[in-house]
């Protein structure tokens, strides 16, 4: 290579580090971001119309106009983003930055609301509840701080502001200095397990579950902490589709443990994701990978274990010693398959609320299982085991088979809820070389069949699911569950069937992360009662 070529290829790299930093410092630490005051406005009346509180528009301008002696938000830009960020470095000291629309508008304003508004080319003072703050105005913003050095070196709104929602925080956990890491995480810490033992006292076997799950908690905050990319909150309000959506999204950085399980996460593909159909009022699917589980899981089995080993030596259904030896081997076994579930590398389930026959609700729900053979030969064992316990009803052993799985049915005692609830048909559980299942309510039989199908050869959903998913019709569930609060039955009436009757929470992969979206209809305020 001459050194001419050589010469070209450092100033470019030079070149691109030096742009690389400049995006950087564009990139505060945390981002508060409005899309607008309008807009929030809007949503503000949309909302609350839809609450049955009509005029809040109105109210909201009335009363900055009370604030403001009349004037409004004279010089400030409605329609544009506005916000605050704050960084890391320097003084540490957030700035509120205001789309403007005339700056003396604004200067006259800021002169009526605070007397001693000073303007020192182009460095503006002014006293706010007892705080001196400085601002600045830039291109088509003011800058506003509490500590004048931050206004030297301004961020580009244009750059920083997220306008996917109505209002987003957005953090960078990776630019935060090591040394605030670890005072947080010392101090939470601290104050975590301080607040445990100061908490109530666990019963006997119960302690080391407990602290098990605050090991494995506390390895997951430390991890969040260093390992973390960046964090994003999110809430919207569409008025046309009548949708409000909040979002939580975090990624790891590249190369990280963190990332490698939330990229292994997105990865994971929902065997149950035909269960049901998109009209059942409650529809959940759950799946996840278990390569991550390490000790903390591993304890807390033990110590559960150990515990309901001493439960049944103090059972007092268990009179016999023979009885006892047998029962903990059953336990042993039962806990057996459980480490082989996990250890399978992921896990799956799938559960549905619908309308059963005969006026009922229906329920059905499984989830897989390693060695189903050895689940079905300890479900046998248990029932002879349990044979005289009256708290039991009556059990069928293969009353059905279908799609590889035998079928099992339950006469349950004589309960007025129950009945109430599910009727009088038998409930029926089902035992399959990959999963286990559980179905109640008038048909269940019909249902719990479709769904084994639906698992056994599962079929592409018309809409995808995610890898953790929960849907909701509140209005179709409340016209099924409900039977004496007419009022309520009414209103549920007037959304149930419309797409505004929609609660869903999902967990959705994103690059090395994944979000949490919950999605609701607004159509369901009208659900709650009005007030006189």
């Amino acid at each position: 290579m001459n050194r001419t070529m050589g010469w070209r290829m450092t100033s470019a790299v030079l070149v691109a580090a030096l742009m690389v930093s400049m995006v950087q410092a564009q990139q505060p630490t945390v981002v508060l971001s409005i899309r607008g005051i309008a807009p929030l406005i809007d949503d503000a009346e949309f909302v609350a119309g839809e609450a049955g509180q009509d005029g809040a528009k109105e109210g909201i301008e009335d009363a900055i106009n009370g604030f403001t002696g009349g004037k409004g938000l004279a010089g400030i830009d409605q329609t544009k983003p506005l916000g605050l960020y704050w960084n890391a470095t320097g003084s540490g000291m957030p700035v509120v930055f205001l789309p403007i629309t005339d700056a003396d508008d604004l200067k006259g304003l800021l002169t009526d609301l605070t007397p001693d508004f000073k303007d020192s080319k182009g460095q503006w003072t002014m006293t706010v509840n007892g705080t001196k703050l400085f601002a600045k105005v830039s291109g088509k913003y003011c800058f506003v701080s509490n500590d004048a050095s931050t206004l030297t070196k301004l961020a580009d709104p244009a750059k920083i502001v997220n306008t996917k929602y109505d209002v987003a925080l957005e953090a960078s956990i990776s630019s935060l200095p090591e040394e605030l890491k670890n005072v947080f995480l010392t101090q939470f810490e601290a104050s975590a397990r301080q607040s445990m033992e100061n908490g109530p006292e666990p019963g006997e076997g119960e302690k080391e579950i407990r602290d098990a799950i605050f090991e494995g908690m506390l390895a997951s905050t430390k991890s969040f902490v260093n390992d973390g990319d960046r964090v994003t909150f999110g809430f919207d309000i569409d008025e046309k589709t009548r949708l409000g959506a909040l979002d939580f999204s975090v990624t790891g950085k590249t190369g990280t443990t963190m990332a490698k399980s939330l990229t292994a996460f997105g990865k994971t593909q929902p065997l149950f994701a035909g269960i049901g159909s998109d009209t059942a009022p409650l529809r959940m699917v759950v799946s996840y990978p278990t390569t991550g589980i390490g000790e903390e899981f591993d304890a807390i089995l033990k110590a559960a274990q150990e515990k309901a080993n001493a439960e049944i030596d103090e059972s007092e259904k268990l009179k016999e010693d023979d009885d006892r030896a047998t029962a903990k081997k059953l336990l042993d076994r039962v806990f057996s398959v459980v480490k082989a579930t996990v250890k399978a590398g992921s896990m799956h389930s799938g559960f549905v609320l619908d309308k059963g026959s005969d006026d009922t609700v229906q329920i059905v729900g499984g989830m897989t299982v390693a060695k189903g053979d050895e689940v079905a030969k300890l479900i046998d064992d248990a029932i002879k085991l349990s044979k005289d316990n009256p708290d039991l009803g009556t059990v069928k052993i293969d009353a059905d088979k279908h799609a590889g799985a035998r079928i099992h049915a339950v006469t349950p005692d004589e309960d007025e809820e129950y009945e109430k609830m599910f009727g009088k048909s038998d409930a029926h559980f089902a035992v399959r070389t990959d999963s286990i299942w559980l179905a109640m309510g008038g048909g269940n039989l019909k249902g719990l069949k479709k769904a084994l199908d639906q698992t056994a050869k599962p079929a592409t959903p018309k809409t995808p699911l995610a890898p953790i998913s929960f849907q909701v019709k509140p209005a179709a569930l409340t016209l099924l569950m409900e039977k004496d609060d007419e009022g309520l039955i009414e209103r549920a009436k007037a959304v149930a069937g419309k797409p505004g009757d929609k609660l869903n929470i999902e967990v959705v992969p994103v690059t090395s992360g994944a979000k949490l979206r919950i999605e609701f209809g607004v159509d369901l305020l009208q659900l709650a009662e009005t007030p006189n």
